[in-house]
């Protein structure tokens, strides 16, 4: 995603500081040409993030914490963009929420599922009782909802851990944006398994399943299609009739 996709936010990530970042991506050089008419995408891009602050649609962002909006770009903003992000970083200030732009060549490498899995698997591993056999982690991310459940096997029976840890939910949360591809869009439940004894992890994904448990508000599905669109043949019909049930 990018900033050509003005309906979605590219990416949410917390910094090695733990700083909550709202990552916008633009991947196309600015030009005399071009700078006028990519500043104007990017004015409706940064609506959609400012939308989404004011309503409170982050999930991630904890309370009123400190967060940035960060503009990745491949060369300097021009003074017509950097206009437009000042004028963003106005109407988010009160909000406690900056907006900021660097370079893509100071950025660290994107890590890829692999890396993030392997994060995941050892948080879980971190967080269990050191005597377990077994772990059983299922984490529900639809648009702002969440849910998540952590259990370790041990000899004695089952210890059910209430979730993951933070850095856990925040390295699934990367995994989901990871995952999604326009054509199939991104799975909206995940599963865990990791036997000790064997040394192995095996992840699991429902991307088409409607989710059991209590039922979701029609509001959750619009936002998750909203954050990671699909076009209509990757859509399952519960899926349609749920968001054409909002209007």
């Amino acid at each position: 995603m990018a900033v050509r996709d003005a309906q979605t936010i590219d990416s949410i990530a917390r910094a090695s500081d733990g700083l909550l970042t709202l990552l916008v991506t633009e991947d196309r050089p600015y030009t005399p040409d071009t700078a006028t008419a990519l500043a104007e995408e990017l004015r409706a891009k940064l609506n959609a993030y400012i939308y989404a602050v004011k309503t409170r649609q982050i999930a991630e962002r904890e309370g009123d914490e400190p967060a940035v909006v960060l503009l990745h770009t491949v060369d300097e903003p021009p003074k017509v963009v950097l206009d437009v992000l000042k004028a963003a970083g106005h109407l988010l200030a009160a909000d406690g929420v900056t907006v900021a732009w660097q370079l893509a060549d100071s950025i660290p490498p994107e890590r890829d599922q692999t890396d993030v899995v392997r994060e995941i698997a050892g948080g879980l591993i971190d967080a269990a009782p050191e005597e377990w056999t077994h772990l059983s982690y299922a984490a529900l991310l639809i648009g702002d909802r969440r849910r998540d459940r952590l259990t370790a096997t041990t000899e004695e029976g089952s210890v059910d851990l209430q979730g993951a840890p933070a850095e856990v939910r925040a390295a699934v949360e990367e995994l989901k944006q990871l995952m999604w591809t326009p054509d199939r869009g991104t799975w909206l439940e995940l599963q865990f398994t990791v036997d000790r004894a064997a040394g192995q992890l095996s992840p699991g994904f429902n991307y088409n399943l409607e989710p059991a448990g209590d039922p979701l508000p029609v509001e959750a599905y619009v936002e998750e299609l909203r954050r990671f669109p699909r076009p209509s043949p990757a859509m399952p019909d519960w899926l349609a009739q749920r968001v054409a049930d909002a209007g």
